[in-house]
Parts: structure tokens; C-alpha cells; sequence
């Protein structure tokens, strides 16, 4: 008798953590499961501003895949998703056809510009291994052009860091890039004769643009304040109520005519669901994500599940105000899902009566540079 395939997309919080949790019953030969990801390794997210600023090395935030799930039964096909055939039960990949008895989405998401001029020719994204590693080397090639650089006026440019995005990722990636520039700044490249040569460390200017109110719109009034304190006090300086209109080569528009001349602008404005493309079936969204039940089932889609960045789910058992709000896009969301998911597959599978999902979340942390965070629990 074949045994019930479980294929999972993506190999971030949500696919990585629901693929060990059902290792037990692959060993017990209940099971199989396969993951399909566009990479052969998991990425601890979180901290992908540090590879970005030379805190930590790409393979600190990484880990392949096989060696996570050495010896435990699970297939890893590096591939891209084409697309998914509901009726057909499979899945079509750039290396081939992947049959499935059960499907989870964990696709993630991606980096949203929204639309906005320039943005995602002009600005460095902040979503992968390879856009940090891409953002480390961009900063120090502009200390190398300014280096070279007589204008005064082109050395301002070369130096100024722009980071968009005014939630934790933009938080604490400014945070960082400003240790990560004034320390690089002040060991290579200034000078303690400045009439004769450029003292760059004290041309270079890091910026934070939001277009809210305040920063860190999650986080309470008084968390929102220290963390503003701590930023100004870094020499970073602040445009919050600003709205980016286009960003070009040499730096961004802003609503009212306004500009930010700068030669980095680091987009970490929003994130949009990575869905990927169905054919002969349309699934319905809320929030620009997938639809999903308490169950994590995908509406008209009764062996297709979804969790974490992709999956629109909205936590019946927590009373809103208003318009429904999906959970945030959390690794902490993610995992807190797979232990209810993995149990709803297993119980698909034979028959039992499925469980729904609550979702508390036991606090968020942001940090703020070198040795400096804060967090509410």
C-alpha cells in the first residue's frame, strides 16, 4: 500500500519547522514527505540584517538543508514552483512533476515595492542570503568611490545611507548600518590631517524614512520613544509622515517635491505574500494572502493547506474591532502554527476530526545596534 505524500513548498519558519515535526511519522513509515525550495538551505531570517552589515557571516544565518534533516527520511528537491494542478494532485517544478496526496504552501513572501517608481530597480532589497551579502559589498564600494572622489557633493551622495521601512526590520537594520558605517568610516577611511585630504567619517549621513507617524507601530508608546532616543542618539536622522514617491540613481523623491540624495536606499518598506500560480483554480485572498479555514485548509481546496507569511488567517477565537486582521508576518506565527498543522494532516489522513488554531503571541524583541534592544513580553 502507497503511502500518503505530504509535499511541502518552501523551506523557511512555516515548511522547515512543519517537516520536523512529522519526522516521527515518516520513521514509523506512516508517511512521506518532500520539500520543494528555490534554495537548498534554511534562513534565519531575523538576523539577516547583521550578514548585511558584517556582524555575522552568511553561513551563521544559514544551514543546508540536508544537514538539517540528515537521516530523517525527508526528500529535498531544490527547484522553483511553475505551478501548482489542483485537480491533478501535483505539482510542476523546473527540474519536473511532483505528485502529491497533501500539499502545504509555505512559499514565504516577498519584498513589496508597491508600485513606487524606481524602487525595485534602484533600491537594495533586504529579503534573502544573497541581497545581504549584495548590500554589504554596495556600502563598501561607496566608501572605495568616495575615497577616490574630489566633489565634495559626490562624496555626500557616496556617503549617505538611506533604510525605508519604519517596522523592525527597518529599525533594526538602520540601527546596525550605522554602527556598521561610522565604525567602518572612522578605522579606514578618515584621516587626522583633514586640511589635506577628506575626512570621510564625517561625511557620512545614515537616514531612516517612514511614511507613518512614529516608528514601530507594533510596540507601545513608550517602547516607540526609547527606540527613537536610541536612534537619534546613533546620529541617525529620522523622516517619519514621509512618503517615498520614486527612487532613482541618485537617491529618493518624496511627496511635496522633497529629496534625499544618497548613492544606498535600502527597501525594507513591506512584504507581500509569495502565492504561487494555480492552474485551472483560483484561490480566494484576504489581505493579498491565501485564504485559509481554523484548520489552515484552503477554501475549495480540501488537501491543500497553507501556513506562516502566505497563509491569510483569521483567528476566530480573538475578538477585533473593525475589519479582520490576518496574523503578522512572524516567524514566530510561523512556528506557533505547524504544531496544530501537522496534527490536522496526520488526521486527515485518517479520518479524525481536525483541531483549529489560536494564536498568542508571547511577545516581540528589536534590536538597536551593538549591544542594545528592546522587547516587550
Amino acid at each position: 500500500m502507497l503511502k500518503p505524500h505530504i509535499v511541502i513548498l518552501g523551506a523557511g519558519f512555516g515548511g522547515v519547522y512543519l517537516a520536523k515535526k512529522l519526522i516521527p511519522q515518516i520513521k514509523a513509515g506512516a508517511i512521506d514527505v518532500t520539500i520543494i525550495s528555490r534554495t537548498n538551505y534554511f534562513l534565519f531570517t531575523p538576523l539577516l540584517h547583521e550578514v548585511a552589515t558584517g556582524s555575522l557571516s552568511a553561513s551563521s544565518v544559514a544551514e543546508p538543508l540536508r544537514e538539517v534533516f540528515v537521516d530523517s527520511g525527508v526528500t529535498i528537491i531544490q527547484a522553483d514552483i511553475i505551478s501548482i494542478d489542483r485537480e491533478a494532485q501535483s505539482v510542476k517544478t523546473s527540474v519536473g512533476i511532483v505528485p502529491y496526496d497533501y500539499l502545504v504552501i509555505a512559499t514565504g513572501a516577498d519584498t513589496n515595492y508597491y508600485g513606487i517608481s524606481g524602487a525595485e530597480k534602484f533600491a537594495l532589497p533586504l529579503k534573502n542570503l544573497a541581497d545581504a551579502t549584495a548590500i554589504r559589498a554596495h556600502v563598501i564600494n561607496a566608501f572605495e568611490q568616495a575615497v577616490l572622489s574630489k566633489q565634495a557633493d559626490e562624496r555626500a551622495k557616496l556617503l549617505s545611507f538611506v533604510v525605508v521601512g519604519g517596522g523592525p526590520t527597518g529599525v533594526e537594520t538602520v540601527a546596525e548600518l550605522a554602527d556598521f558605517v561610522h565604525d567602518v568610516a572612522h578605522r579606514y577611511y578618515s584621516k587626522t590631517d583633514c586640511t589635506s585630504y577628506p575626512c570621510h567619517a564625517e561625511e557620512v549621513t545614515v537616514s531612516l524614512v517612514n511614511a507613518g507617524p512614529e516608528l514601530l507601530v507594533q510596540f507601545s508608546p513608550e517602547s516607540r520613544a526609547k527606540a527613537t532616543a536610541r536612534l537619534i542618539a546613533q546620529g541617525i536622522m529620522i523622516h517619519n509622515s514621509t512618503i517615498v514617491t520614486a527612487v532613482t540613481k541618485d537617491g529618493l523623491q518624496l511627496e511635496g517635491n522633497a529629496s534625499i540624495p544618497a548613492h544606498t536606499v535600502i527597501w525594507t518598506a513591506g512584504v507581500k505574500a509569495n502565492i504561487p500560480h494555480f492552474e485551472t483554480f483560483n484561490p480566494i485572498l484576504t489581505a493579498g494572502r491565501l485564504t485559509i479555514d481554523q484548520y489552515f485548509k484552503l477554501t475549495e481546496a480540501d488537501r491543500i493547506f497553507a501556513c506562516g507569511d502566505v497563509a491569510g488567517y483569521i483567528d476566530s477565537n480573538v475578538p477585533v474591532t473593525g475589519k479582520p486582521m490576518t496574523l503578522p508576518m512572524l516567524a514566530q506565527v510561523a512556528t506557533r502554527q505547524v504544531d496544530i498543522l501537522a496534527y490536522n494532516i496526520l488526521a486527515s489522513i485518517k479520518g479524525k476530526k481536525l483541531r483549529s488554531f489560536s494564536y498568542h503571541s508571547k511577545g516581540s524583541f528589536v534590536s538597536l545596534g551593538s549591544w542594545f534592544a528592546l522587547g516587550e513580553v
